[in-house]
């Protein structure tokens, strides 16, 4: 299966000329281009959403909002049409992950997870999760990696199913939250980064800054169960004539099931 992680940038009114319905039709671009199996976007809005929900074809788009305020944020997951969505559900990165708009005080915005069990078309199931951990404190994406470490071991606990979570994790590769979450300190499971594959991205800015930036932050992750195996994995940097679709490349990865 092919899975992309896409932040795509909040319409954000001082980004002047890269303003969402200036490069939305690059998005849906790529997303055709590319034709993943499960795509994990982070950062979308409101009207983004309604933009993504008439212009993208063949996927199914699940995902609430981090807040009931006009402008809130989604991190939705698109599912191929060919698969079968059997649950999905938003939680909060929070002490309450089941109430709408809840917040660590630290954290300057609420935090969510948009996860679900996917049934394969080949009849394989898979857990997706698709977050984005807080931008300024590092304290807070510890608590958010612990809290969606809970539901993950929960969660593996009932299904045993292979796991896949993706997402902006605001946190280098180097970072302590990054090395304990790949070490299975946030659960008893370890999760192995698809850049592992190719060591040489962990050099490269997963951030474009809208101006096709080679070096800088590398802050967008998929991590996979130890039962999946990565095939391939790749930063797309893909743009019109020096137009880009966010300020964050899309991170993809061909995976498959283990044959045990």
């Amino acid at each position: 299966m092919r899975v992309m992680s896409f932040n795509l940038r909040s319409d954000f009114i001082l980004d002047f000329k890269n303003r969402w319905d200036d490069r939305k039709h690059i998005v849906y671009e790529i997303i055709d281009k590319y034709k993943c199996d499960i795509i994990g976007v982070q950062e979308v809005n409101n009207k983004m959403y309604d933009d993504i929900n008439s212009n993208v074809k063949n996927y199914n788009i699940i995902g609430s909002a981090r807040s009931k305020r006009f402008f809130s944020e989604r991190n939705n997951l698109f599912i191929e049409e060919r698969h079968n969505i059997l649950k999905h559900k938003t939680f909060w990165l929070s002490k309450s992950p089941d109430k709408v708009g809840s917040q660590l005080w630290y954290s300057l915005y609420p935090r969510i997870c948009t996860t679900a069990v996917v049934e394969l078309k080949s009849g394989e199931r898979v857990r997706i999760y698709n977050t984005h951990l807080d931008c300024f404190l590092p304290q807070a994406r510890d608590f958010g990696l612990k809290k969606l470490g809970q539901f993950i071991e929960k969660n593996r606990k009932e299904e045993k199913l292979p796991v896949i979570i993706m997402g902006d994790f605001n946190a280098t590769p180097n970072s302590k939250v990054i090395k304990k979450f790949a070490a299975g300190e946030y659960s008893t499971d370890r999760f192995i980064a698809v850049q592992e594959v190719k060591k040489e991205l962990y050099s490269k800015s997963t951030m474009s800054s809208f101006k096709g930036k080679e070096k800088g932050l590398h802050i967008d992750y998929i991590f996979v169960s130890e039962d999946l195996e990565i095939v391939d994995v790749d930063i797309v940097k893909d743009n019109i004539n020096g137009k880009y679709p966010s300020d964050h490349y899309p991170l993809i990865a061909d995976i498959r099931i283990k044959n045990e």
